[in-house]
């Protein structure tokens, strides 16, 4: 195939200086250049004409919830609830799909939107959830509200101690009322019955298409807990052709001891499925971040981090560190110092707070910052409730870290941020008025970055010949528009390995 008369940006040694064609053959990149290109014209070529067309290559979103995401879409969906008996009209709706013995879920709303400005009890659920174990999940991931039979399924009960890392809410008789926070999440998710491997497939389809549809072509898939049905899910998906979208999947800290005994090593897996790095929650989310200044909360003691990255640095492993705040960024780095693996990339998840000295250790120590842009937006405004004003500077300090020499990756961190395109992302790094970073840095970031992070840069994220032929039409020329509106920008075409998966040339 030869891409001709578009303007085709690869972001390799070109940067944004557009070419007019792109030929792609095997399912990659050939050449990219002017009209010498169609020299290479066999007769089983397929020219197609781009007529002014921008191609740039493939998003790289770098940390996604995919199979959350996907199961969530089963879910009673409560995105943009005002107040909690919305919540309870939502749930009860929903509850006329289910079928005797399912567990009922909801997901998305934000506390700080709803009307009452608390989380729901366990008895307002209970009004419309009954004896099926239900539980509701706020849309960060870090905070779940169960009803009276989920908290009797889990054993919790008045004199339940709090698990390490998270923290059971109670009414003044220390009664649960409901809210589990941080790890404490985990003791009602653990005895809920886990999905079946079909409805893993169907959810992976589900985030898959909305994945495609925003120019995403790979995607570092996230987890909260050891489900190995994930990656054989990708597997099968793989296999049977009906995967459009690369897959490296993070492994939770469970299966660090079941990966290394089967030598799984970084980077193990192929073209399309990947086994990537152990996942593992330093800090807690929002106001519950680990800072210097004080406060948060822990999810693993420095100690025991220090051990699990000495553990998997050993066996060839990486290992992505959920760690928001700075004192849980500066643990990380200190369990990778001590492990001495600068040759492994270990990863820093969010990296949102990481002032100078920080950013200059996760260089020298060779390290990843896998960032979500769009935390620079609604971080400014938090960052006012959460942050001392000493550290707010220091807020997602995308240019900090580039000028350091830190490799930084952008991610959507599906579903916290419900819609995964980049280019609203995008456009809010380098609009930022703190830490602004240029177009091109931000567009490296959503695609040659991730690839870095995987240790397949050798292999994808640009454009330039010899690497897969990864790559997004759009109509017209988005980046050189008077009046592009980034929030709604969306591929005319996607192809994967030179292959259409999504829209039409």
């Amino acid at each position: 195939m030869i891409l001709a008369g578009g303007r085709i940006r690869t972001l390799g040694r070109a940067g944004l200086n557009p070419q007019s064609h792109l030929a792609i053959a095997g399912g990659k990149v050939i050449a990219c250049g002017g009209r010498e290109v169609m020299s290479l014209r066999g007769p089983r070529t397929r020219v197609v004409d781009l007529n002014g067309s921008a191609v740039l290559p493939g998003f790289n979103d770098a940390h996604a919830h995919v199979v959350y995401y996907g199961l969530t879409r089963f879910a009673a969906d409560l995105t943009g609830v005002r107040g909690i008996d919305e919540i309870l009209d939502r749930l009860r709706e929903h509850s006329t799909g289910l079928k005797a013995g399912d567990w009922q879920q909801g997901m998305g709303y934000r506390t700080d939107e709803l009307t009452e400005r608390r989380q729901p009890h366990r008895t307002e659920l209970d009004r419309v959830t009954g004896e099926r174990p239900a539980f509701i999940d706020e849309r960060g991931g870090h905070a779940r509200v169960a009803n009276s039979a989920a908290l009797a399924a889990a054993g919790i009960k008045t004199d339940t101690p709090n698990p390490p890392g998270g923290r059971i809410g109670r009414d003044l008789n220390r009664a649960p009322n409901g809210l589990l926070l941080e790890s404490a999440m985990r003791l009602v998710a653990d005895v809920q019955p886990a999905p079946a491997l079909e409805r893993r497939i169907e959810g992976v389809l589900k985030a898959q298409d909305l994945l495609v549809s925003r120019g995403i072509t790979s995607v570092a898939a996230a987890v909260n807990r050891g489900f190995a049905d994930d990656l054989r899910a990708y597997e099968r998906l793989a296999c049977e052709g009906r995967l459009k979208v690369r897959v490296n999947e993070f492994l939770s800290w469970e299966l660090l001891e079941a990966a290394t005994s089967i030598g799984v090593r970084a980077g193990f897996g192929g073209s399309m499925v990947r086994a990537g790095p152990i996942k593992v929650f330093v800090d807690g989310g929002a106001e519950r971040v680990a800072m210097r200044s004080g406060g948060g909360v822990w999810r693993i003691t420095r100690e025991d981090l220090r051990e699990l990255v000495a553990r998997a640095s050993a066996a060839g492993l990486q290992v992505a560190a959920h760690a928001i705040g700075d004192a849980a960024i500066e643990a990380m780095c200190d369990a990778v110092e001590a492990a001495g693996a600068i040759d492994l990339r270990h990863r820093v998840e969010h990296c949102t707070i990481c002032p100078p000295d920080l950013q200059a250790r996760l260089a020298r120590l060779g390290m990843v910052a896998v960032m979500q842009p769009m935390a620079a937006r609604f971080g400014r405004v938090a960052s006012t409730i959460f942050f001392p004003v000493r550290d707010r500077k220091d807020l997602a300090p995308h240019r900090g870290l580039m000028r350091a020499g830190v490799p930084v990756a952008f991610s959507s961190d599906l579903p916290v941020t419900p819609d995964p395109s980049p280019w609203p992302g995008i456009r809010v790094a380098v609009e930022d008025q703190v830490n602004g970073i240029s177009l091109l840095a931000a567009l490296r970031a959503y695609t040659s970055g991730g690839a870095y992070a995987s240790f397949e840069e050798t292999i994808k994220g640009t454009l330039e010949p010899g690497l897969l032929a990864d790559l997004q039409v759009y109509r017209g020329d988005p980046l050189e528009g008077a009046n592009v509106n980034w929030e709604e920008l969306r591929p005319r075409a996607v192809l994967l390995g030179g292959t259409r998966v999504f829209g039409s040339l």
